[in-house]
């Protein structure tokens, strides 16, 4: 299978890795405006760079890797799903609820198949989890609680992640992550958020602590910040108690070392590594090849952008908010 890559920054070389891992695809065509790190991609996996998404689209190219700044997704998925093309878009799935259910609704009407990825789900220790709750091993779940924190990124071009407009600050672009997560391993729908947080001086929320009611009756209370001293690094922990049982791992019990440079704090080294993304990859590969169904529906995908689009109005209003329950027509 022939794949385009919109995007060519942090993570999308996560993606250029797994597919280069996977026999059946071949990173044939690059979409990215900085030319240099166009190139740089293009180079090491044998591409080619195009000019822009739509002489991607009018090409050969079968499958299509949105890796771009969050308010762009809506515009290039509709495009591509438009034209036929399977599409692999990056968590969140969009910005805004309207971009959201525009994804959404190209997803039903495309030939090709739509994921979001939400890398979370395949990670190793997050699927042992998933896995041991699904068999019952803790009865019921009933409450959950996620931290996943880090520094403030530095990393993304034009600091469009430290922009809120532009990426929605850690509660959209980090703990998206643990809103998907959790719905999921839970198997429950959001009903009711509240969030509160602190800011920088700049008036940036940077950590917020956010409780989440399930529709199961079962709670969770999700920590992101990226708020961190320089040079800390991505945290996680994580525990999911039920009426059997309980489950608890974090990032430091996954490590096997640590890397100590001169003047900067150790980081941990993974024995996860690039695995989530390959089996991610994997799996969408795997869904393309067999027709479906999504591995992670953009459905979900928009569920998990309402509940942190959620948090930051309780954020800001200092109130709970209620997720309506949507229609099967809007599901």
């Amino acid at each position: 299978m022939k794949v385009g890559l919109v995007g060519a920054g942090y993570i999308a070389q996560s993606h250029a890795r797994a597919y280069a891992a996977d026999p059946r695809a071949e990173l044939a065509y690059v979409v990215e405006p900085v030319k240099d790190k166009a190139e740089a991609m293009a180079s090491a996996y044998g591409a080619r760079v195009l000019p822009d998404p739509g002489t991607l689209l009018a090409s050969d190219v079968e499958v299509v890797s949105i890796c771009t700044p969050s308010p762009t997704h809506a515009d290039l998925a509709v495009a591509a799903l438009s034209a036929g093309k399977h599409v692999l878009c990056e968590k969140p799935v969009a910005r805004t609820l309207a971009d959201g259910e525009r994804i959404v609704e190209a997803g039903r009407r495309g030939r090709g198949l739509l994921m979001i990825g939400h890398v979370s789900r395949f990670e190793p220790d997050h699927q042992a989890a998933a896995a041991a709750v699904r068999a019952g091993r803790i009865g019921e779940v009933r409450m959950m609680s996620q931290s996943l924190v880090g520094e403030r990124p530095t990393w993304s071009e034009d600091a469009w992640l430290d922009s809120p407009d532009q990426s929605g600050g850690p509660i959209v672009d980090l703990a998206i992550h643990s809103f998907d997560y959790l719905a999921w391993v839970a198997d429950a729908r959001p009903v009711r958020v509240h969030a509160v947080g602190s800011a920088r001086e700049d008036g940036v929320i940077d950590y917020a602590v956010v409780t989440v009611r399930y529709d199961s009756g079962a709670l969770a209370v999700v920590e992101t910040s990226w708020a961190h001293p320089a040079g800390h690094g991505l945290e996680l922990s994580t525990e999911l108690t039920g009426s059997d049982g309980r489950i608890t791992w974090d990032y430091t019990g996954t490590a096997v070392g640590s890397l100590q440079l001169a003047g900067a704090a150790p980081r941990a080294i993974s024995q996860l590594g690039n695995r989530g993304f390959v089996a991610e990859i994997r799996a969408f590969l795997d869904a393309v090849e067999s027709g479906g169904p999504s591995p992670v529906p953009a459905e979900d995908g928009l569920a998990a952008l309402e509940t942190a689009l959620a948090a930051v109005e309780s954020l800001h209003t200092r109130r709970a908010v209620t997720i309506r329950k949507r229609s099967e027509g809007e599901r």
